[in-house]
């Protein structure tokens, strides 16, 4: 059996198992998705999935054919609304979990965190998605955003939480994830950007046993260590804080280690600081290294000396950049800048949707092998392609039809040039409109 086969295969066995009871995942247990229809539970969840940047009749007609029995749009609104709105966030773990991860030295799962916001239909009357005109809109507009777990070898979403764009809180969620993540697995180890140095995320990474690796900007780092960094080329050091809600030195139990003391301001979340717990015992590690000329790189991290040096981290530190890559294409290829409702339920649930067709598509890709012999580049496939490729092949449901994933795959490549850079573009771009969204 081939790779894209058997990757269809397990997706389509965990929707088999999910509608063999769909009162679980029913809004109405017992009365939704009891009767026989065109537009099933099983083909509600594939329509999801492989909805692109068109119309709802085009997207029926696309999956059904173009025939008079396609069922209505109607028919989709009333069967997508029966979904309760943990539906397909089952279908993405459950999908998840189906798969084989590759680890770091055969140990490790390395895991990126970011966000992204994602424009939506413009509606000034929802405080909490509408941001009023300023520099990017003369007009207003509304967003969500997207906090994200990546799995950075296998190139797949581990987890998503989706907030509206005005209680945006990207601490909240990064711990909130951690929390959801399974401890029994292999130990993961956590990247993030300078938005996310923050004792609380520190600690709730350290209180499920796992590892980080948090980049950190020069006043945060001078605050931790308590003297300067400006002058210094390199920084490899242990430091032991201990962390307390109150300034009073006399409340302190260890008041010989008065310079390891830190204070949390009330105001500031801090989840194992309560009545019964005054002070906090973290062991962190700082790193800084120069990646170019002038330029230098803080990174706080709780990895053992023993098993990562200082070189290491140089090698690390360029690895989480693919999750950028992950968001360009769940919004482009993948269409999420259309959505095909207003409701924000709705929103969060094609998010989802797009979210479990990338890991998809990427357990396909990452079976293909691009033959780079007698070229002057190494080559790789072109994801924008491939991911259009999976979506064509996920929507084949007549046992009849065969597609060539690997061979189509295989065929859209491009080179790879390392070293390259490019300025970050911002553009604020609107969201496709239809007017008849529900």
């Amino acid at each position: 059996m081939k790779n894209s086969d058997a990757i269809k295969a397990l997706l389509f066995a965990v929707i088999n198992k999910i509608a063999t009871d769909p009162g679980k995942y029913a809004v109405n247990p017992g009365r939704d998705f009891t009767r026989n229809r065109k537009l099933g539970f099983h083909h509600t969840l594939m329509m999801l999935l492989t909805m692109e940047a068109d119309c709802i009749k085009e997207e029926l007609y696309r999956y059904f054919g173009r025939t008079t029995d396609a069922p209505s749009k109607a028919a989709f609104y009333k069967q997508r609304r029966k979904l309760t709105d943990d539906a397909l966030a089952n279908l993405f773990h459950q999908f998840n979990s189906s798969l084989q991860k590759n680890l770091y030295n055969g140990k490790y799962q390395l895991i990126a965190c970011d966000g992204s916001a994602a424009d939506i239909f413009r509606n000034p009357d929802d405080p909490d998605t509408f941001f009023e005109p300023n520099g990017k809109s003369t007009r207003g507009f509304n967003q969500v955003y997207i906090n994200a777990f990546y799995s950075i070898l296998d190139r797949r979403f581990t987890n998503l939480v989706v907030q509206p764009g005005r209680k945006r809180n990207e601490y909240a969620a990064f711990c909130e994830m951690v929390d959801a993540a399974k401890s029994d697995g292999p130990p993961a180890i956590y990247f993030a950007d300078m938005g996310f140095t923050s004792y609380n995320n520190f600690a709730h990474v350290i209180e499920n046993g796992q590892f980080f690796l948090i980049r950190c900007n020069d006043k945060k780092l001078e605050g931790l260590l308590g003297r300067k960094v400006r002058g210094l080329k390199e920084m490899d050091c242990r430091v032991e804080r201990i962390l307390t809600r109150t300034q009073s030195k006399k409340k302190r139990s260890r008041p010989l280690l008065s310079e390891c003391y830190r204070h949390i301001c009330k105001k500031v979340p801090f989840d194992y600081l309560d009545g019964s717990r005054c002070e906090y015992d973290i062991s962190l590690r700082a790193v800084r290294f120069e990646i170019s000329p002038g330029c230098f790189e803080n990174i706080i991290t709780n990895l053992p000396e023993h098993e990562f040096d200082f070189e290491d981290f140089k090698e690390l530190y360029h690895l989480r950049w693919n999750e950028e890559n992950a968001f360009r294409d769940l919004k482009y290829p993948l269409c999420l800048k259309a959505f095909h409702s207003k409701k924000y339920e709705y929103i969060v649930q094609e998010i989802w949707a797009r979210a479990i067709l990338h890991n998809f598509s990427s357990a396909i890709i990452s079976g293909v092998h691009i033959d780079s012999e007698g070229r002057k580049y190494e080559y790789q496939v072109n994801f924008a392609e491939a991911f259009k490729t999976c979506r064509d092949f996920l929507r084949i449901h007549d046992g009849r039809t065969e597609m060539d994933v690997e061979g189509l795959i295989a065929r859209n490549i491009e080179p790879v040039r390392p070293g390259r850079t490019f300025a970050r573009r911002h553009r604020f771009k609107l969201p496709i409109s239809f007017c008849y969204r529900n």
